[in-house]
Parts: C-alpha cells; structure tokens; sequence
C-alpha cells in the first residue's frame, strides 16, 4: 500500500469500529499531487472530527456494522480516486464529507452508498456547485417536490445562465435532476412568481436525495 493511502488510515479510525485490514488496499496507488494529498487529508481530518461529535451528541447515529464491511473500504477506495480527480477545494472537502457520511446509518429507504459515492466522483466542480447552491433556490420545506421552470431567469452566482443549465443538464445525466412536464395548472414555484405554462421543470430526483444525505447537505444537514 502507497504512503498516500497509509495516511489517511489513522484518520478514519477514529470512527468507532472501523478497522480497515491493510490487505484490503494492498498495492492501491492515487495518482494525485503532494498538495492534494495534504488538502484532502485536512479534509478528512476536519469532517471526520465534525462527524464524531455530532455522533456522540447523538445527532448521527453510526452504522457499526457497515464501518466493519469490505464495503466501507470500498467507499475509501471511491473516495480517493474521486479526490484524485477533483479540481478545486470544496469538491475535495465535499468528497471528505461524504466519506465520513458513508460511516451513517440511515433511515429506510436504504442509501445505496457505492452508488452514491460512484455519482460524486462523477460530479464536476461547477456540477456540483450548482447542486449544493441550487437548495437555496428551492422552497426549503421540501425541496424534493419544487420545480424550477426551464424557461425561469434563475441562475447561480457567478455562472452565466448558459453554465448554469448546462451544469443542470450534466446533473441529468448523471441522475440527480429530472425534466418534469408542466401545464397551465402544475408547477408553482413558491420560491419566485413565474407564470405557470407549458414546458418543463427541473427537478430532484431520489438520486440526489441519497447524495443529499450522504453528504449533509440542504434540508437533510444535520
């Protein structure tokens, strides 16, 4: 096993019950910078800190049974090759964050953890900024049943309207946003008037709840 995956090892063992057998990523190797090495594991230290106290506050309830699995291993495995390709600090913390989340035991329906993992490592840095900032946009309530209509001015700061949609139509692709149809009776967005009309409306799907969770992020951070 590289020195680059040795070091992270000590960190995650602070997770109570982990104990990832060297074995397991014998001769695994990530082909990333000394310097994101060093950002991704402040990182990890940070959010895996974080997620311990709200543990032992009994915020988060910790699944001890996973953290003992080949899965969980694989999550670390996921993570690093998704660190190895990210392109900005916050899509390194992001990844951190939703590393130590695959610790979590989760309410029913059951969280796909490797699917998730696999759709994060997918996400691009305006991609996943779109998808983090878009739930301020969106009625705080419960998100997951507002629509955006497509033809809305509604963008992201920094980003002119066509990065904005065509990270939304990235986030398509990759499952966390669906095209909804709408008529002249569906698609009040509460957030700001629009007249309701034909078209369609963006929307969450079931896939970018899971990442939601497994991230901590919009209406299910806790």
């Amino acid at each position: 096993m590289s020195q680059q995956l040795e070091r992270f090892l000590p960190i995650l063992s602070t997770i109570p019950g982990v104990n990832i057998p060297v074995t397991l990523l014998q001769g695994a190797y990530i082909a990333a910078s000394q310097r994101k090495i060093e950002q991704f594991e402040q990182a990890l230290k940070y959010e895996v800190a974080l997620l311990n106290q709200k543990v032992e506050a009994g915020k988060l309830i910790l699944d001890r049974e996973y953290v003992k699995s080949e899965a969980f291993a694989a999550n670390v495995m996921q993570a690093l090759r998704a660190a190895e390709i990210a392109e900005t600090d916050d899509k390194l913390r992001f990844i951190a964050r939703a590393l130590a989340g695959c610790s979590l035991s989760f309410p029913r329906p059951a969280l796909d953890k490797s699917q998730t993992m696999r759709i994060i490592e997918g996400i691009s840095d305006r991609e996943l900024r779109v998808f983090v900032e878009y739930f301020q946009i969106l009625d705080p309530i419960d998100p997951y049943q507002d629509l955006i209509p497509n033809d809305s001015t509604v963008s992201v700061a920094g980003l002119t309207r066509q990065e904005f949609v065509a990270a939304l139509l990235g986030l398509q692709q990759l499952g966390l946003f669906s095209k909804e149809n709408l008529t002249d009776r569906d698609g009040k967005w509460t957030s700001t008037p629009h007249d309701s009309g034909s078209g369609f409306a963006w929307k969450l799907t079931a896939l970018a709840r899971q990442v939601a969770s497994l991230s901590r992020v919009g209406p299910e951070e806790s």
